[in-house]
């Protein structure tokens, strides 16, 4: 007997999936051993949901979040000089997509781990810097733009809900000189920005007059999505599963996505492009300059 569970995003995010693996897991014991499950507390509901989500806006600072992102994204570049990209309207409709996948060896996560935790940088930020080093070799600009998926959590209420909480907000990376020592922490800093205006999406910036970005701009974008819930075994007795990992990304924010898909002691990095609008060999590229940039290590500390 095959079980699959499919569920619409709209429903459901990377998040949701580690709450699936345990409630189900739970449940799928407790009746195999002849009992209903019993929950610690039951899970938030639709009204608990958006009644968190309206608390959590209120309290923002939205002005002074809009006046950022104004500030931050004005006079961003076009990425890259090709043929037209999707636009954000586009990218969720239906056309022929491809991936491309390589694994970032434990030895090599290990490195950067040590140094993220004498530094005080985070994953994703050294993932990010690999991305942006790489769009920078393909693209050969120096300021580099890319959106980044946020999962809009952050309290008891919503860390508990089965649900999606996903918003697109933009990394601006500036490059300083050939060889920037400093680009992991710059980077660290800009994503800390981005958290701390995260209830402003990067549509409603799109949209901004403001802002001044165009719709050729908004479109050049590509998309960073860093999956840092680790994706935890399903185990069910008498079962035998495992974890299938797609070729490409089903759903994509535009027409390039990276995603870091982390595991115990490795990381997955799968790029998928649509094939109607930008040769398989960028997604070849992109995973080649990120692993090498990545295998180079972090840059030794100032003084040593």
């Amino acid at each position: 007997t095959l079980l699959g569970i499919g569920i619409h995003h709209i429903a459901f995010d990377g998040w949701s999936h580690t709450l699936l693996v345990h409630d189900l897991t739970h449940a799928y014991t407790a009746r195999a051993n002849g009992h209903a499950p019993v929950w610690d507390r039951p899970a938030p509901t639709l009204r608990q949901i958006h009644d968190e989500y309206t608390r959590l806006r209120t309290a923002a600072d939205l002005p002074a979040q809009r006046a950022y992102w104004r500030s931050q994204l004005h006079g961003l570049p076009r990425q890259g000089d090709g043929g037209p990209t999707v636009s954000l309207e586009q990218a969720l409709a239906w056309g022929p997509k491809a991936g491309h996948t390589v694994t970032v060896p434990a030895e090599v996560m290990q490195r950067w781990d040590r140094a993220a935790r004498e530094h005080r940088f985070s994953r994703s930020s050294y993932f990010v810097a690999a991305f942006a080093t790489a769009l920078r070799a393909i693209h050969h600009q120096d300021d580099i733009g890319l959106l980044m998926v946020v999962a809009k959590r952050g309290s008891r209420v919503l860390d508990s809900a089965f649900t999606t909480r996903l918003n697109l907000n933009c990394v601006r990376v500036r490059f300083d000189g050939p060889q920037d020592d400093k680009l992991v922490l710059r980077v660290h800093e800009t994503i800390a920005d981005l958290m701390r205006a995260q209830d402003v999406p990067f549509a409603e910036t799109a949209d901004d007059p403001a802002a001044g970005l165009s719709s050729e701009v908004v479109a050049s974008l590509p998309t960073f999505v860093y999956q840092d819930n680790l994706v935890l075994p399903l185990e069910l007795p008498g079962c035998r599963t495992e974890e299938v990992v797609d070729p490409y990304a089903r759903e994509v924010s535009n027409g390039l996505t990276v995603e870091v898909l982390p595991r115990v002691d490795h990381a997955l990095l799968r790029v998928t492009i649509r094939t109607d609008y930008l040769p398989y060999r960028l997604a070849e590229e992109l995973n080649g300059h990120m692993l090498r940039f990545l295998e180079a290590g972090p840059a030794p500390a100032p003084g040593r």
